[in-house]
């Protein structure tokens, strides 16, 4: 099974430069640090036979990842390429022929980053250099693609990449190296009690069963949380004690977890009075229904059973009378609760169109504010400006009126200066 691990890196310089610009680690399989690499959309370093060299330069391609980075949004975003290895067990790649197996490996990485991640661009080296001596990939791919745009962080996943890259290998591990690959994901074995499991539906049910059953055993609310206590249910009160929850706990595949369910709750608009929402179990199983039925169940018990004794023919027409006025008294409570239901449902009629005819009235008085308020803005622009008009021409009145006594003044004194002058000799 091929082991995944991914990392988000802050900087694509660190881990361009670990991985190419190193000696080899553990020299016991290799002695090189890359035994061979690829990449897309980017470029790299090729030998004189025109085939990539394994011998990359992490300056050199850490500069075209920048260059990614610089079309981004934010060119200063803090997360700049994800780090991710593959590691391929021995029963995947033995190592026992090295340069096969690691362009194999090379291969399958590729082929999973053109098919899942082709619009990045991503470096891929294989090295078996580490202490355990497995062969392994590291890719490396820059969260921001060529265009600017980024790779949605989703996409990193371990979850995803994983069942992403299983498929892959399902689909192409035998076309690639000639053999077959089983996917160990595909045969876990399944919990022994998976059917035992409770889920929070079921418990409900349950849940509203021993209610049910215990509320006929007992008399009061005492004795009825008591019962509930030793079937591992408690009770907690909302609402001042009016309402109740219930809590439980049920059996999951991750071990015991707490739950918990309401009585009886809905969502009520406030404006029209519709229900929005309901929850909880029930109106029967909220603490006043369940008082309400204890206590119907106690007047029962005290009521005196009636014995009918036919000693003749006018006993039968006295019960006969008497029923027949039960009946009627019953008609006429029956009236006047329907009665009283469309009293309170006309009365909310009301209530409801005398609240829409206020909101509309106070629409309208707002809107009434609002353009008297644009009119007299109106008004005091334009009085502003016939002012400040009537000022422009009051300062040019002054003005020429400053010019034509300035010329008169002028004219006075060269005239009284030629009058002076005597004869020239």
């Amino acid at each position: 099974m091929v082991v995944l691990m991914s990392n988000a890196c802050k900087s694509s310089y660190g881990r361009l430069t670990y991985i190419f610009n190193q000696p080899a680690h553990c020299i016991d399989k290799t002695s090189h640090r890359v035994l061979c690499c690829s990449g897309n959309n980017i470029k790299m370093l090729h030998a004189p036979d025109g085939s990539i060299t394994p011998l990359q330069s992490g300056t050199y391609l850490e500069k075209q990842f920048h260059q990614s980075l610089k079309k981004a949004f934010n060119p200063k975003r803090q997360y700049q390429c994800q780090s991710i290895i593959f590691s391929f067990s021995n029963s995947e790649f033995d190592t026992n022929n090295i340069k096969n197996q690691s362009a194999q490996a090379l291969q399958i990485v590729q082929g999973y980053v053109h098919k899942f991640f082709d619009e990045a661009q991503s470096v891929s080296a294989v090295q078996v250099d580490g202490v355990g001596g497995k062969l392994h990939v590291h890719l490396i791919i820059n969260t921001v693609k060529t265009t600017g745009k980024t790779i949605p962080t989703s996409r990193f996943t371990v979850t995803k990449m994983r069942s992403d890259f299983n498929q892959y290998m399902n689909d192409n591990f035998e076309r690639i190296t000639g053999r077959q690959w089983h996917n160990p994901m595909e045969h876990h074995q399944e919990r022994k009690d998976v059917n035992n499991l409770q889920t929070r539906s079921a418990w409900q049910q349950q849940l509203k069963k021993n209610i049910k059953s215990i509320k006929t055993e007992v008399t009061n609310v005492k004795d009825f949380l008591t019962r509930l206590a030793k079937n591992g249910i408690t009770i907690t009160e909302r609402r001042h004690g009016q309402s109740w929850t219930y809590h439980g706990t049920i059996k999951t595949a991750h071990g015991p977890k707490k739950i918990s369910a309401r009585d009886f709750y809905q969502r009520i608009d406030p404006k029209t009075g519709a229900v929005l929402r309901t929850r909880g179990l029930g109106r029967d199983y909220t603490k006043e229904s369940l008082e309400l039925y204890w206590q119907k169940q106690a007047q029962k018990e005290a009521q005196p059973e009636q014995k009918y004794h036919h000693h003749g023919k006018e006993v039968t027409n006295h019960d006969r009378i008497k029923q027949s006025e039960g009946r009627e008294q019953l008609q006429k409570v029956k009236t006047l609760a329907a009665e009283a239901r469309a009293t309170t449902e006309h009365h909310r009629e009301l209530q409801q169109l005398t609240l829409q005819q206020l909101r509309a009235a106070e629409a309208e008085e707002k809107r009434q504010q609002q353009s008297i308020k644009r009119q007299v803005g109106q008004v005091n622009l334009r009085q502003s400006n016939t002012r400040y008009n009537q000022s422009i021409s009051e300062q040019a009145r002054l003005r020429k009126r400053k010019e034509e006594r300035l010329k008169a003044k002028q004219r006075t004194a060269q005239q009284s200066r030629s009058k002076d002058d005597g004869p020239e000799l």
